[in-house]
This record gives structure tokens, sequence and C-alpha cells, in this order.
């Protein structure tokens, strides 16, 4: 029905948009994520809804499923301004942010994120909750990697040997 209304003259345009944005997220569900790119960047063109806000969500993270995680870092930072009204998907695009970030081994800067979010963020607790699980996991990661901790575990100071010469 949505590709039926997408190209039927007579729709409106947020008819068309709604309906491309249903196909997109068939699209997704299927893993047809080149259609899927197609119909939902449709959305965006068409619209500027909620719809919308979830289609460049969306759009963000089949760039991050591809491996393509330059176009999927700079769709996450542009959520702020583009999807402004919609605080749940600025939050969905700053997790995913976190998740890029961290792939990329920035660890300091994607648990900034996942602070900020956590600190500024209390419209939905499953978001809430799944950033703090996520900023669990880069804190644990950070400490492993970390070769700065003296050998009784106490990170909280250190001591400098002297070379001997």
């Amino acid at each position: 029905m949505s590709e039926k209304v997408s190209r039927n003259p007579r729709a409106s345009t947020d008819q068309k948009a709604s309906a491309y944005f249903y196909l997109g997220k068939i699209y997704v569900d299927q893993k047809s994520f080149d259609q899927a790119l197609s119909a939902l960047n449709q959305v965006t063109k068409l619209s500027d809804n909620e719809q919308t806000a979830e289609a460049r969500y969306m759009i963000a993270f089949i760039y991050y499923v591809q491996r393509d995680l330059d176009i999927a870092q700079q769709l996450c930072l542009n959520a702020n301004k583009e999807s402004a009204g919609y605080i749940y998907w600025i939050a969905k695009s700053v997790i995913l942010l976190a998740d890029i970030l961290a792939e990329r081994g920035d660890l300091f800067n994607a648990q900034a994120a996942l602070e900020g979010l956590i600190e500024n963020y209390d419209e939905d607790q499953e978001l809430v909750s799944i950033a703090k699980a996520k900023l669990q996991q880069l804190k644990t990661r950070a400490q492993a990697s970390n070769r700065l901790i003296d050998e009784s575990g106490d990170d909280s100071s250190f001591e400098m040997e002297e070379d001997e010469q």
C-alpha cells in the first residue's frame, strides 16, 4: 500500500512522506539498506516532523551498519540542529554517536557524549538505561587499557621511580 500511495499523483506531500517512511522501515527490517536509504531520503526531502527525525536516525544507523563511520558520525552530529524538536531522536543519535566514537577508539569523547546525555535527558528511562550501560562498558574498557594504574590497583596516585645511572 505504501508503494501505491508514494506513486499516487493525488496523494499529498505528507501522505507521500509517510508512505516512504513506512517503506523505509520495512526495507530496514528486511536489511535491504539501499532501498531503505532511497525511501528514507525521500522522507527527509518531503517533510519535517517526527517521522523525519526518525528517518534521519535510521539513515545514520544504516551507514553505521554498512561501516561508513564518517557519514554516520556526521549525520549523528547534524541531528541536534536538524531534529531539534524531537529530543528522543536526538538522544538516540547521541547513543549511536558514542558507539561510533568508541569503535574508532575515541573513548574519551564517547564517554563525554553519554555522560552529557545522562545528565541532560530524562524523557525516556529506557534510553537513559542504555546510555548508562554503554557508559559503564566504556569505563571498563578504558580502565582495562589504562597502563598508568599502579600495581596495588589504586589509581588515585602514582609513584615515579628514579632511574639509576
